[in-house]
Protein backbone atom coordinates (compact mmCIF):
# COMPACT_ATOMS: atom_id res chain seq x y z
CA UNK A 1 0.00 0.00 0.00
CA UNK A 2 3.01 2.23 0.93
CA UNK A 3 4.21 1.98 -2.54
CA UNK A 4 1.16 2.66 -4.46
CA UNK A 5 0.79 6.35 -2.13
CA UNK A 6 4.37 6.80 -2.73
CA UNK A 7 4.02 5.82 -6.74
CA UNK A 8 0.78 8.41 -6.76
CA UNK A 9 2.34 11.10 -5.07
CA UNK A 10 5.62 10.72 -7.31
CA UNK A 11 3.45 10.58 -10.58
CA UNK A 12 1.00 13.64 -9.07
CA UNK A 13 4.54 15.89 -8.54
CA UNK A 14 5.94 14.48 -11.88
CA UNK A 15 2.61 15.71 -13.70
CA UNK A 16 3.06 19.17 -11.87
CA UNK A 17 6.75 20.07 -12.64
CA UNK A 18 6.84 23.29 -15.10
CA UNK A 19 7.49 22.58 -18.61
CA UNK A 20 10.22 24.39 -20.91
CA UNK A 21 9.26 24.92 -23.65
CA UNK A 22 11.58 26.74 -26.12
CA UNK A 23 9.92 29.75 -28.09
CA UNK A 24 12.29 32.14 -30.35
CA UNK A 25 13.21 35.36 -29.50
CA UNK A 26 14.52 36.98 -32.99
CA UNK A 27 12.87 36.33 -36.21
CA UNK A 28 15.41 34.78 -38.98
CA UNK A 29 16.72 37.24 -40.41
CA UNK A 30 17.82 38.46 -37.21
CA UNK A 31 19.05 34.85 -36.47
CA UNK A 32 21.12 34.57 -39.53
CA UNK A 33 22.55 38.04 -39.28
CA UNK A 34 23.55 37.12 -35.87
CA UNK A 35 24.87 33.48 -35.95
CA UNK A 36 25.59 32.05 -39.52
CA UNK A 37 26.78 35.76 -41.13
CA UNK A 38 29.50 36.24 -38.63
CA UNK A 39 30.99 33.17 -37.69
CA UNK A 40 30.78 32.04 -42.01
CA UNK A 41 32.74 35.42 -42.03
CA UNK A 42 35.65 34.04 -39.52
CA UNK A 43 35.66 30.77 -41.67
CA UNK A 44 35.95 32.76 -44.99
CA UNK A 45 38.88 34.49 -43.71
CA UNK A 46 41.03 31.27 -42.84
CA UNK A 47 41.47 31.36 -46.88
CA UNK A 48 43.31 34.53 -46.99
CA UNK A 49 45.17 33.69 -43.67
CA UNK A 50 45.81 30.91 -41.35
CA UNK A 51 45.02 31.38 -37.70
CA UNK A 52 48.06 32.05 -35.45
CA UNK A 53 47.93 30.20 -32.74
CA UNK A 54 45.93 27.78 -30.93
CA UNK A 55 43.22 30.34 -29.41
CA UNK A 56 42.70 31.62 -33.05
CA UNK A 57 42.33 28.31 -34.40
CA UNK A 58 39.75 27.26 -31.18
CA UNK A 59 37.59 30.58 -32.58
CA UNK A 60 37.21 28.84 -35.99
CA UNK A 61 36.05 25.59 -34.33
CA UNK A 62 33.64 27.50 -32.58
CA UNK A 63 32.60 29.39 -35.30
CA UNK A 64 31.96 26.07 -37.31
CA UNK A 65 29.92 24.42 -34.38
CA UNK A 66 27.96 27.99 -34.12
CA UNK A 67 27.08 27.41 -38.05
CA UNK A 68 25.85 23.83 -37.62
CA UNK A 69 23.66 24.35 -34.17
CA UNK A 70 22.48 27.25 -35.90
CA UNK A 71 20.45 24.72 -38.05
CA UNK A 72 18.45 23.75 -34.75
CA UNK A 73 17.53 27.20 -34.02
CA UNK A 74 16.27 28.08 -38.16
CA UNK A 75 13.88 25.16 -38.01
CA UNK A 76 12.65 25.83 -34.22
CA UNK A 77 8.76 26.10 -34.75
CA UNK A 78 6.67 29.02 -34.22
CA UNK A 79 10.38 31.33 -35.33
CA UNK A 80 9.02 33.97 -38.03
CA UNK A 81 10.62 35.71 -41.35
CA UNK A 82 10.81 39.43 -40.85
CA UNK A 83 7.96 40.10 -43.00
CA UNK A 84 5.85 38.68 -40.07
CA UNK A 85 5.47 35.09 -42.22
CA UNK A 86 5.80 32.07 -40.36
CA UNK A 87 9.36 29.93 -41.45
CA UNK A 88 8.37 27.09 -43.46
CA UNK A 89 9.85 24.40 -41.04
CA UNK A 90 7.53 21.74 -42.41
CA UNK A 91 8.66 22.35 -45.88
CA UNK A 92 11.17 19.55 -47.19
CA UNK A 93 13.38 21.62 -48.90
CA UNK A 94 13.92 23.63 -45.73
CA UNK A 95 14.75 20.72 -43.67
CA UNK A 96 17.16 19.64 -46.80
CA UNK A 97 18.66 22.83 -46.63
CA UNK A 98 18.74 23.01 -42.51
CA UNK A 99 20.37 19.59 -42.79
CA UNK A 100 23.07 21.20 -45.44
CA UNK A 101 24.31 23.25 -43.04
CA UNK A 102 24.62 21.21 -40.01
CA UNK A 103 26.49 19.14 -42.21
CA UNK A 104 28.49 22.44 -44.03
CA UNK A 105 29.31 23.06 -39.84
CA UNK A 106 30.52 19.75 -39.40
CA UNK A 107 32.34 19.76 -42.14
CA UNK A 108 33.99 23.00 -41.06
CA UNK A 109 34.80 21.73 -37.85
CA UNK A 110 36.99 19.17 -38.53
CA UNK A 111 38.95 20.93 -40.36
CA UNK A 112 39.59 23.18 -38.50
CA UNK A 113 40.05 20.56 -35.72
CA UNK A 114 42.88 19.43 -38.20
CA UNK A 115 44.25 22.99 -37.67
CA UNK A 116 44.94 23.16 -41.34
CA UNK A 117 44.42 26.33 -43.79
CA UNK A 118 43.96 24.30 -46.80
CA UNK A 119 41.31 21.91 -45.14
CA UNK A 120 39.56 24.83 -43.76
CA UNK A 121 39.52 26.55 -46.99
CA UNK A 122 38.18 23.33 -48.82
CA UNK A 123 35.04 23.59 -46.33
CA UNK A 124 34.08 26.77 -47.43
CA UNK A 125 32.62 25.88 -50.84
CA UNK A 126 29.88 23.20 -48.97
CA UNK A 127 29.50 26.14 -46.53
CA UNK A 128 28.83 28.64 -49.47
CA UNK A 129 26.89 26.11 -51.46
CA UNK A 130 24.68 25.18 -48.26
CA UNK A 131 24.04 28.87 -47.99
CA UNK A 132 23.40 29.52 -51.66
CA UNK A 133 20.88 26.84 -51.82
CA UNK A 134 18.31 28.15 -49.49
CA UNK A 135 18.83 31.55 -50.41
CA UNK A 136 18.18 30.61 -53.88
CA UNK A 137 15.00 29.59 -53.35
CA UNK A 138 13.76 31.78 -49.77
CA UNK A 139 16.18 34.90 -49.72
CA UNK A 140 16.92 35.93 -53.20
CA UNK A 141 13.07 34.99 -54.92
CA UNK A 142 10.65 37.29 -54.63
CA UNK A 143 7.83 35.09 -54.74
CA UNK A 144 9.62 34.06 -51.40
CA UNK A 145 9.21 37.12 -49.90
Amino acid sequence: MRSIVLLFFTVTAIAQAPSFKLKPIGNLRQVMRSIPLPNSDIIFAVQGKAPADEKAWQVVENAAIAIAESANLIAMPDRLRSNGQPVPVQRADWIKYSQGLVAAGQACYKAAQSKSQDAVSNCTDQLSESCDNCHKVYRDNPAQK
